[in-house]
């Protein structure tokens, strides 16, 4: 690979109509001082890893500032009920922005709802809230940041087909049915790979037992498969026990830049994840609601980075790691643009 893809600003049509943005502070009170903004946060299940760096950027950037951030995680990586507990509980308390992250597009959308009624901020990061069912619940976001999976998920696929040309046949593992960022991630790898011939995709739930069978499956019925493409490095871990085991050396593609995936990208099971910048994400989210708190008007919507992580570029990301060590790729090896940071008075 010549040049890592990365993406700095502008929002992609798929990320615009799944939300609906305020772009503004909508709270009333009187403006805060830092030291006395307080933010909730509910994030998916830590069990993935992606959303420890995701907690780990609110933390870090709430000690910064000097603000109290409250994060709570889903009890697990697929539990939608749990995560909305999470959210009701704390949309009852008294705090002043709420970031989220919502497991299904639209799990948070009432207690979104709730807490836009109390005229509080709520800032959405990672994975967009579902436009229709947050306008039913009279809910607002007034700032999403995240990754444009779709053109995430074409830089992969724009990869893996200069690597094994076009005409090729190759599977795609997607995450849970119907979600919106599995899906644009294997739309995008698609039209990334376009001439390709594709198998599947299935579902294995953003799960690695249920991606390794989901692979094991395919292998046998499609022997002659010359890749792989999964929503996330964790699914991209099974893939890859599938591939060994049926002793073929064919490229697999994830997308994240987990610590776990990476190292397999450095070892050579793995060839290459998208990498994503969770503490990034994490980080904006807290500076968005800082900016809501002080009363200033929040940008509605930014941008975060990625890049495709593979043999050219591994080492460099291995060694950038975060202050906690939770996640391999705190900061992107190229500038980025985030507009909130300028906009925080420092008082």
């Amino acid at each position: 690979m010549k040049k890592n893809r990365f993406l700095a600003a502008g929002v992609s049509v798929a990320v615009t109509s799944a939300l609906v943005f305020a772009g503004i502070a909508p709270s009333h009170a009187a403006p805060k001082k830092l030291k006395d903004i307080r933010i909730a946060a509910v994030v998916k299940g830590l069990d993935n890893p992606f959303f420890i760096g995701i907690k780990e950027g609110i933390e870090e950037t709430a000690l910064k500032y000097g603000v109290t951030a409250n994060v709570q995680a889903a009890p697990g990586l697929n539990d939608d009920i749990g995560q909305a507990n999470k959210l009701d509980s704390l949309a009852g308390q008294n705090y002043d922005c709420y970031i989220v992250i919502p497991i299904s597009s639209n799990n948070l959308s009432q207690g979104i709802g709730k807490i836009t009624k109390k005229g509080k901020a709520v800032i959405n990061i990672d994975s967009p809230v579902d436009a229709a069912s947050l306008k039913a619940a009279g809910g607002k976001i007034t700032s999403f940041a995240g990754t444009d999976n779709k053109a995430a998920g074409k830089a992969g696929g724009a990869s893996m087909l200069k690597l094994i040309g076009s005409g090729k046949k190759i599977g795609l593992i997607a995450g849970l049915a119907g979600n919106v960022t599995s899906n644009a991630r294997i739309d995008g790898f698609k039209a990334g790979a376009a001439g390709s011939t594709f198998v599947g995709p299935v579902n294995a739930d953003w799960d690695t037992t249920k991606a390794l069978d989901a692979a094991n499956a395919m292998l046998v019925a499609n022997p002659d498969l010359d890749g792989f493409f999964a929503a996330n490095d964790q699914m991209a871990q099974g893939i890859a026990r599938a591939v060994a085991a049926a002793k073929k050396n064919i490229p697999i593609y994830g997308v994240d830049g987990i610590a776990d995936a990476l190292k397999e990208v450095k070892a050579g099971s793995i060839t290459a994840s998208i990498s994503q910048y969770p503490y990034v994400m994490g980080q904006m989210g807290v500076e968005a609601c800082i900016i809501a708190a002080q009363g200033g008007k929040v940008p509605a919507q930014t941008i975060t980075p990625y890049y495709v992580i593979d043999k050219s570029n591994i080492d460099k990301a291995l060694t950038n790691k975060s202050t906690r060590g939770y996640f391999p790729n705190q900061t992107p090896p190229g500038a980025f643009k985030n507009p909130y940071t300028a906009l925080i008075k420092k008082k």
